[in-house]
């Protein structure tokens, strides 16, 4: 290669490693919240519960939880990501067991992994769960997502 092929080489090297440098710069970090990230359907068990399969299906805020026995519900979802640890609060519109309906269930939540942990109080508790830990009134599921195929 001649220098003149040589010295074209490295320009057109030296402008591409520009323009990509540019076009990384100019690009939007797009952050997903945990709203996003809880959206989908997860399946899994209750923690030191009866055993069974629970099965949650997000859409939105709208949440389908079939859970085994009458303890099935439909209703609308809200996290606050701000709180230590973070919470979610779930309004129930729909469920076989009457006295829940219209009650909210307070919960924490996090990720670990590419498990979704949720601990909650009985619908209608105005108390939200301390830690991740079953008993006194707080039942705590591990969930896996789904994927679709």
């Amino acid at each position: 290669m001649n220098r003149t092929n040589y010295g074209k080489l490295m320009l057109s090297l030296a402008m591409i490693i520009i323009m990509t440098a540019a076009g990384c710069k100019n690009r939007k970090v797009v952050d997903v919240t945990d709203t996003d990230r809880i959206q989908g359907t997860w399946k899994g068990k209750e923690l030191g519960g009866s055993g069974g399969e629970w099965k949650l299906v997000i859409t939105g805020d709208q949440v389908l939880v079939d859970g085994p026995g009458p303890e099935d519900y439909t209703g609308t979802i809200t996290l606050d990501e701000t709180t230590s640890p973070k919470s979610a609060r779930l309004r129930i519109d729909k469920c076989a067991v009457k006295e829940y309906i219209g009650t909210t269930a307070n919960n924490i939540y996090k990720f670990e992994d590419d498990k979704f942990i949720l601990a909650g109080t009985e619908p209608g508790s105005d108390t939200k769960p301390a830690s991740f830990q079953s008993g006194n009134g707080t039942r705590v599921f591990e969930l896996a997502k789904v994927q679709v195929q």
